[in-house]
């Protein structure tokens, strides 16, 4: 386990990476072939990712990564599913707005089963069973420490899906999504970063995460540390006058010398589409790994994927944003 393979995902099998079933997943979404990391924590003041059935990696004072100890996937309860951590009255003027028949339908739910807190305020983050009838709408819910008063956001990009992490880092509140339905935990609408301004909540996108499922999110030593089917970002604050954040993203290898390698968004995506063994595995109940993956990259990185087939045709790339009449 000295070299380094020629592509990820033969690098990330040899790792030891179980099935999806093993990580959580089902068939909503196949992360056997993805360089996923499934959880975090901090054992002896460093971090610690789990990167595969019994494999870690940890993180040093002098930010190398070492093979760390055997370690099981720890089991956790999704958002829709785990303890209820807040439990605020429903926001019914909005909710009768919005449908009205919300509140007196048996099959509504809502949830709060994640929470955040800082600068005052407390946040929960409403989960929902979508399948078999039953349905919810996303939000956030917000709640003053001092005085108590709660109230609700419901930003549009949140709607139709579930809140599965919740972190306050950077005067901003980090919300991972999901979609919790009859084929197991699905890809929602991606990472969001929500700051507050005017009486208001905007949540935008986190463009510059790889991953788009987050399976784990903590702050270490300054720093906001997120685990998707797609790796690991670190967030730091920017000195940068012009950006809040600087993202830096790493995948597993199979080098014991260097366990964590550094990778940018659009180069891990090319090996993974440019993978014989992620284009050749067969279906599953929602389709074929690759298929799915192109799906969620197409759909939340659209210009990656149309430089990519423009790359394929043998044009050249072009400046985002500039497309060809």
């Amino acid at each position: 386990m000295t070299s380094k393979l020629p592509t990820l995902i033969v690098s990330i099998s040899l790792l030891g990476v179980p099935s999806a079933g093993l990580g959580g997943w089902s068939c909503g979404i196949d992360s056997s072939l993805l360089p996923q990391v499934y959880s975090l924590d901090v054992v002896d003041g460093q971090l610690r990712a789990i990167v595969g059935q019994k494999v870690s990696v940890i993180l040093g004072e002098d930010d190398e990564w070492t093979v760390g100890p055997s370690a099981e996937i720890p089991v956790k309860h999704d958002s829709v599913n785990g303890e209820t951590c807040m439990t605020p009255a429903p926001d019914e003027d909005w909710l009768n707005a919005y449908r009205a028949t919300a509140l007196r339908d048996p099959n509504f739910e809502q949830k709060i089963g994640v929470c955040a807190s800082g600068s005052g305020k407390r946040w929960g983050g409403i989960s929902f069973y979508g399948g078999e009838g039953i349905w919810g709408v996303g939000g956030i819910v917000e709640e003053n420490t001092t005085t108590g008063a709660v109230r609700y956001y419901r930003p549009r990009a949140l709607l139709d899906y579930s809140t599965s992490h919740l972190t306050y880092f950077g005067n901003r509140l980090w919300i991972g999504t999901a979609y919790y339905g009859e084929c197991g935990t699905s890809v929602g609408n991606g990472l969001f970063s929500a700051y507050f301004a005017n009486d208001s909540m905007y949540a935008d996108w986190a463009f510059d995460s790889c991953g788009f499922l987050v399976s784990d999110m903590l702050v270490h030593s300054d720093a906001l540390w997120i685990a998707t089917e797609m790796g690991l970002s670190k967030v730091t604050r920017s000195n940068d006058r012009y950006k809040k954040f600087d993202w830096t993203n790493f995948v597993p290898t199979t080098d014991e010398n260097q366990p964590m390698r550094e990778v940018t968004c659009d180069q891990l995506y090319e090996e993974l589409f440019r993978s014989v063994d992620l284009a050749s595995a067969p279906p599953n109940d929602s389709g074929h790994p690759y298929g799915q993956l192109w799906d969620r990259v197409s759909r939340l990185r659209p210009n990656f994927a149309w430089q990519y087939v423009r790359k394929l045709n043998g044009l050249e790339p072009q400046p985002d944003g500039e497309q060809e009449q």
